[in-house]
């Protein structure tokens, strides 16, 4: 998303006034969560636009178009998805391929509401959801079914109120990470066809926007997770979106790494930053780690591994959990194709060896032909935490998908 702002600095704003939208497309726009001023407009490189930071005061509001339940059921594709756009939430749309904000004149072969979270210590449907929200979800998947077929994905046993929702196909997921994968999902339920895009958000995002088109006003709250070695006191909290990471997770209780979302996939950022719009955790990452000597020879009873290099790994990971840190133990090697990638990967028919190599070769016709837009991030991911050569897979297949961008 390409920001084009519509305040200044020291502009007085209101709860859901617009601060910013897309330039490519003035229609997507992005609301202020609080009423206040805006304090200060930071940019990075080639001035990007990195921070808008709002400085609360008073609870002034900006409402916009409330719909009944009846009206949401009744519009055109075109009217359904301006009213999405409308609630300053389109943003927490993804597309398959390529993960981004879609593009609303190109309509989606089909959207997916995913209720599911499988990754390390992220909160799920059972905290982020309400009974309450069975309205606002019913909402969300009524305007959507007007766009495309809508795909509702819940784990196996689920039976949330909130998720009791009629008009979307409800499909169920179990096993470990990344089963909770949206994008594993769309693979296995209906995946992309030729040029065509499937439409992702997460359930609870969808529950906002249905809460936000039948009130007419943005729906400022959000729960966090702050989690992780380096917390002091991992907790849920409740608070406002945009609110500082500090407030959230509180002073770390050793030198750590601050990670928005999950240790995976996530954004490492300074401290004094704030919580993002589209992750629902704070991890603290312990930045030190300690060395040991000989530690490649010893037994390592509590130490962790997936190929079973220690004797820890044949029963499993302990019960207090693993104190993972972001240590490498060794310096980059050579890929060499042991079959261990394959365990991770959960897409049919992905060879991530060679998939990998012809994108490091620039090979971007093979690449395409070995599933480089069908393998997700969450699963490139995988590789790289399992990974003996220390290879960051999940920056090699961003990398692939910029060239493909710019080629294809």
């Amino acid at each position: 998303m390409y920001p084009r702002l519509a305040k200044r600095e020291g502009d007085v704003v209101q709860r859901g006034t617009v601060l910013f939208h897309d330039k490519k497309h003035p229609s997507i726009v992005v609301r202020s969560p609080v009423a206040g001023v805006l304090k200060e407009i930071r940019r990075g490189a080639r001035r990007v636009i990195t921070d808008v930071v709002v400085e609360r005061s008073g609870d002034g509001e900006e409402t916009f178009t409330s719909y009944t339940a009846d009206q949401l059921g009744s519009m055109s594709a075109e009217d359904a998805v301006a009213a999405a756009m409308a609630t300053g939430l389109f943003p927490a749309f993804r597309t398959r391929p390529l993960d981004r904000i879609p593009d609303p004149t190109e309509m989606p072969q089909s959207i997916f509401i995913a209720a599911t979270e499988s990754g390390p210590l992220q909160p799920g449907a059972d905290v982020l959801l309400t009974a309450d929200d069975q309205a606002n979800l019913q909402a969300a998947v009524t305007l959507l079914k007007c766009v495309a077929p809508v795909h509702l994905t819940m784990g196996a046993g689920t039976n949330h109120p909130a998720l009791q929702v009629t008009g979307a196909t409800t499909h169920r997921f179990s096993g470990p990470h990344p089963s909770g994968d949206a994008g594993l999902q769309v693979n296995l339920v209906d995946p992309p066809r030729g040029q065509n895009r499937v439409w992702v958000i997460k359930a609870w995002d969808a529950a906002l926007m249905g809460r936000a088109l039948l009130e007419g006003r943005f729906p400022n709250e959000r729960v966090y997770a702050a989690v992780g070695a380096g917390c002091a006191q991992p907790r849920f909290v409740k608070t406002l979106v945009g609110a500082p990471l500090k407030a959230i997770a509180g002073e770390a209780k050793v030198p750590s790494r601050w990670i928005r979302g999950s240790v995976l996939t996530g954004t490492a950022v300074d401290e004094g930053r704030w919580a993002s719009f589209g992750t629902r955790a704070v991890h603290l990452l312990p930045s030190e780690v300690p060395r040991y000597i000989l530690g490649w020879a010893m037994p390592s009873l509590g130490a962790w591994s997936f190929h079973r290099s220690f004797l820890r790994g044949f029963g499993g990971a302990p019960e207090g959990g693993v104190d993972l840190r972001p240590g490498t133990f060794g310096g980059e090697r050579a890929i060499v194709p042991i079959g261990a990638y394959q365990k991770v990967v959960a897409t049919p028919d992905i060879l991530p060896d060679f998939l990998f190599k012809s994108i490091l070769a620039g090979d971007l016709e093979e690449a395409i032909t070995l599933g480089l837009l069908d393998i997700t991030m969450e699963e490139a991911a995988l590789c790289t935490y399992i990974c003996p050569s220390k290879v960051e897979f999940d920056v090699i297949l961003k990398k692939g998908l910029e060239l493909y961008e710019q080629e294809a």
